[in-house]
């Protein structure tokens, strides 16, 4: 029998066939239900979790939104008081700095000027003071010994000539000397000439000047001196000075014994004859090939020749230096050549005040102009000159 045929003869199965399947089907939408009831309340507690985090975030957040504002509110501060202590450490460094800069122009004008200045005053100071210790002792000396000015030639005229200026003498002595700062600046151009000597021989050495710079540039020399106040001075310096009258020491010296000779200032004090006599004297005291340096006033120009020359009473006469050459090698001097020394300061000379001529000006004018420029150069010469001239001679042959 087929199961349609069976279902028909039994309806009664059919129904409860079919109350089965409802049955259980229900029964799975019923669990089903329960699964789903389970889900949303394990959703529920979830979404309650999740509401509990988020009013948890929105506390924490509101918290970090207020801890923020306040670390907004503290930097701002901060930012604050960082600008303000920053502008007054600015504010302090450009005042350090402007002070650094006007004590770098202080110092630099201490340096520059003070300085300077206050080292010049101290050595003039202490020049000075070496000047008159040395004026004193001279004076000291002199009264001491009742000396008159000593003279080359001791004719009675001439010692007459020195009694009559004793009273004047000191102040003759220190005016025509000079500076001893000045000479030795003058003289230390002829170092260079000497350097090579075995030994120098220095006539008429005054205060010793040119002896000082010899020793200082280690090379050995002595001076003859006349004066004997001037002598002894010289020798509490340290010096090695020979005190007596130069012709009479320059004959008790050994033949070819310096290498060098030198005279400053000294001829123009000798007569002809004596001139003659010291310098064959020195011819022979002198080494072959070893140099003579004499030093003089310049006569050729007419302020010195004819005026500043006679200023010192004890010159004899102004010497020329070419006649000076011819009495040089009238005693075997090879004569290396003739130079003027120490001319006079450009503010006293005529062709330091040249013209100007304007724009504009004519030919004629500015050729006029020339010839009075060269014509102030011409009278220069004439009047003016050098002060000093220097002779190097050799001495040549046997």
């Amino acid at each position: 029998m087929s199961d349609s045929a069976w279902w028909n003869r039994f309806p009664w199965l059919r129904w409860f066939r079919l109350r089965s399947i409802v049955d259980r089907e229900i029964s799975r939408v019923g669990r089903a239900e329960d699964r789903l009831d389970a889900i949303e309340r394990k959703l529920g507690e979830t979404l309650d979790q999740v509401g509990r985090a988020e009013l948890r975030l929105d506390t924490a957040e509101g918290e970090i939104g207020s801890r923020i504002a306040e670390i907004d509110g503290f930097r701002d501060q901060f930012v604050d008081h960082c600008d303000l202590k920053i502008g007054d450490v600015e504010a302090r460094a450009d005042r350090i700095e402007t002070q650094l800069r006007a004590v770098g122009h202080e110092s630099e004008r201490i340096r520059e000027l003070m300085l300077p200045a206050l080292s010049r005053r101290v050595d003039a100071l202490l020049g000075n003071m070496m000047s008159e210790v040395d004026e004193v002792a001279s004076l000291v000396e002199r009264l001491l010994l009742d000396e008159p000015l000593p003279l080359v030639n001791h004719e009675p005229r001439e010692a007459a000539l020195g009694e009559a200026l004793a009273g004047i003498q000191p102040l003759l002595v220190e005016e025509f000397r000079g500076d001893e700062g000045e000479i030795r600046h003058r003289l230390e151009a002829y170092l260079e000439d000497v350097r090579s000597a075995k030994s120098v021989l220095d006539l008429g050495s005054g205060r010793g000047e040119w002896l000082l710079l010899l020793r200082e540039a280690g090379i050995e020399a002595c001076g003859i001196e006349g004066d004997r106040a001037l002598a002894h001075a010289a020798r509490r310096r340290g010096l090695k000075i020979i005190e007596g009258d130069v012709l009479e020491q320059l004959r008790q010296q050994e033949d070819a014994s310096f290498g060098s000779v030198t005279a400053f200032h000294l001829f123009e004090h000798l007569d002809a004859d004596i001139l003659g006599l010291s310098l064959s004297e020195i011819r022979r005291v002198i080494e072959p090939g070893g140099l003579l340096l004499i030093e003089c006033p310049d006569p050729r120009g007419l302020r010195v020749g004819g005026s500043l020359f006679w200023l010192d009473p004890t010159h004899q006469r102004p010497l020329h230096p070419e006649t000076l050459a011819l009495y040089l090698r009238s005693a075997g001097f090879e004569v290396l050549g003739i130079e003027g020394k120490n001319p006079f300061p450009d503010d006293q000379l005529f062709s330091s005040d040249s013209l100007e001529m304007p724009e504009g000006t004519s030919d004629e004018m500015r050729a006029l102009a020339g010839k009075v420029d060269r014509l102030k150069t011409r009278l220069d010469n004439i009047l003016h000159g050098s002060r000093d001239f220097v002779i190097r001679a050799k001495k040549t042959g046997e």
